[in-house]
């Protein structure tokens, strides 16, 4: 397994050569680069050509990977032309991702009530379908983050059952909705085929502790080789300490 850090929150303030410099020293190998929220690292579905060998070129000096472009466009919207707004833009992230030869993009479904519940998941699942094909081009893997509506794993897996492509898989989100220590094995199992990256939060936190000692003993069970990304949102006055801490925390976790 492999670390970065998501700069939502946490990073978002950050220039990108600070941003660069702390990852680097607190022992990430990667950063998963938060779009559509305006951070300063500059990085947007949008963002001019010129821009990207700047990018480049300071991650290279530093070694560090594009562990994921982190896309917030989502296709829950009942309005056709809306969603092929955001597969368009999604592309354009997919062809970014390619000149900074990240193999991982991230999306969202996101929101569906139960009366909407079936259109939507049909929809989002494909428009992952029609942009797995876009990225199987390049080898880029397409994966829809278990949040909001697509939280509970129902929908996540219909989503990428209706895609039907074998580069859209899950981010898993770290979030475990009605389920017990009794019960997390069975949760992990029917999603971990599927897992391309994973979301951490309060992982020190006690009510949910165990599970994600189980979790990291499941990745390690079936070999997970992909990131672990810190979405800790950290934003107190030592961040360098708290973010090493966090990937020494990772690798006792994995016995690294």
């Amino acid at each position: 397994m492999k670390w970065s850090l998501n700069t939502y929150q946490t990073g978002q303030d950050w220039e990108l050569d600070y941003m660069i410099d702390i990852v680097k020293k607190t022992g990430y190998h990667g950063i998963e680069f938060l779009m559509d929220f305006d951070q300063k690292h500059g990085l947007e579905w949008n963002t001019p050509r010129e821009k990207w060998d700047e990018v480049k070129s300071k991650m290279a000096a530093a070694e560090l990977d594009f562990a994921s472009l982190t896309s917030c466009q989502n296709f829950h919207s009942p309005d056709e032309s809306e969603r092929a707004q955001s597969v368009e833009r999604v592309k354009k992230v997919i062809d970014m991702a390619d000149f900074f030869d990240c193999k991982h993009i991230r999306v969202l479904g996101d929101r569906f009530t139960d009366e909407t519940r079936e259109t939507v998941v049909k929809n989002v699942g494909e428009c992952l379908g029609e942009l797995g094909v876009y990225a199987q081009t390049y080898g880029i893997a397409v994966s829809i983050e278990m949040h909001s509506s697509f939280t509970a794993p129902d929908g996540a897996m219909e989503a990428i059952q209706i895609a039907n492509q074998p580069n859209v898989g899950v981010v898993f989100n770290c979030v475990w909705p009605d389920v017990t220590m009794d019960t997390v094995d069975a949760f992990h199992d029917r999603i971990a085929p599927h897992i391309t990256m994973v979301h951490t939060h309060g992982v020190e936190a006690p009510k949910t502790f165990g599970f994600y000692r189980r979790m990291f003993a499941k990745l390690n069970e079936i070999g997970f080789d992909g990131y672990i990304s810190n979405e800790s949102a950290y934003t107190g006055p030592d961040p360098e300490k708290v973010l090493a801490l966090y990937v020494g925390l990772y690798r006792a976790f994995t016995g690294e």
